[in-house]
């Protein structure tokens, strides 16, 4: 009668582990880094098309559940060379559940830092970068407290001041503003408290 006992005991025992560790509970607390690989493209597609990967990295301090702040870069990796770009931003990352699945926004605001040109003519090279723009939402699957996977939609603004442009006979170049308003997605790892 004890061995049966016991066994319900030690059977009773797993089950309950097992159900308790269905739900995990990312770490909220402390340090975090978001590393994460996306595809953009360009909306206003009127004289310039972008359409190009932007990896992107971040890290800061989340202070509580539903707030974290940090500073990031990104990389605007156009095929052309045209409007390569090195945004760097502040962000404001918020969580709304402790669950397991949880969504999130990411609101970015920093400068771009133009890094490319096009090769070919008519040449276009951005001259002086500006305002760097984000906004994201997604959502976060922990795999363990400290680790997890994510995927998000977004929508990046990267203004220009000034965009040196060649005609097609590459005569003088003449100047003028430019901003991008890109639609991005992609797939992100999440960093917490190592």
């Amino acid at each position: 009668m004890k061995k049966t006992i016991l066994v319900v005991a030690a059977l009773l025992c797993l089950a309950g582990t097992a159900a308790a560790q269905r739900h995990i509970e990312f770490r909220w607390r402390g340090v975090y880094c978001v590393g994460d690989l996306g595809y953009a493209f360009n909306l206003n597609r009127a004289q310039d098309t972008v359409a190009a990967f932007m990896p992107s990295f971040s890290g800061g301090f989340q202070f509580r559940k539903e707030a974290a702040v940090g500073l990031g870069f990104s990389y605007l990796a156009d095929p052309s060379g045209a409007f390569t770009q090195l945004p760097i931003f502040a962000e404001l990352r918020s969580h709304f559940t402790r669950n397991r699945l949880t969504p999130y926004t990411a609101l970015q605001v920093g400068y771009s830092i133009p890094v490319g040109a096009s090769s070919e003519a008519p040449v276009v090279k951005i001259d002086e970068g500006g305002l760097y723009f984000g906004l994201e939402v997604g959502g976060r699957y922990a795999i363990t407290r400290s680790f997890a996977l994510g995927i998000h939609a977004g929508y990046r603004m990267l203004h220009s001041n000034k965009v040196l442009r060649s005609d097609a006979e590459n005569l003088p170049m003449h100047t003028d503003a430019t901003t991008l308003h890109l639609i991005s997605a992609g797939v992100a790892v999440h960093f917490c408290n190592w």
